[in-house]
């Protein structure tokens, strides 16, 4: 049986119970907009890519993926999902990749004074 006293204790504990879990249902509602923003951002280059308005060796379709694996990788860590942080690691490497190949072919272009496409 709770006496008086028993109840508040019982009532505090509970409130701060209730924060707590607040808290952690908006780390995961963050964790889930990012991994929604981190599809639509993969999703959008791969749309655009298809619609011929972004070109693959283009850095705007490159940053796109590497910004959506990241929002996926992010999302993937936080709720444990082993395979899909695999294959979103990988495509943020390839990403990265995509990038860095693009930003030195233009350095190249720009020293030779051949610049064609900063896309």
């Amino acid at each position: 049986m709770l006496g008086r006293y028993d109840f508040i204790y019982f009532k505090k504990y509970r409130y701060f119970g209730r924060l707590s879990q607040k808290g952690k249902i908006m780390k995961d509602a963050t964790i889930t907009i990012i991994g929604w923003l981190g599809f639509i951002f993969c999703t959008t280059a791969y749309l655009l890519l298809n619609f011929k308005v972004l070109r693959v060796v283009g850095a705007c379709y490159q940053v796109l993926n590497v910004i959506g694996g990241l929002g996926l990788v992010i999302s993937a860590f936080f709720f444990s999902d082993l395979p899909n942080l695999a294959a979103n690691g990988l495509w943020v490497l390839i990403g990265l990749f995509g990038v860095f190949r693009y930003s030195k072919r233009l350095s190249r272009l720009r020293r030779s004074g051949q610049v064609r496409d900063a896309q």
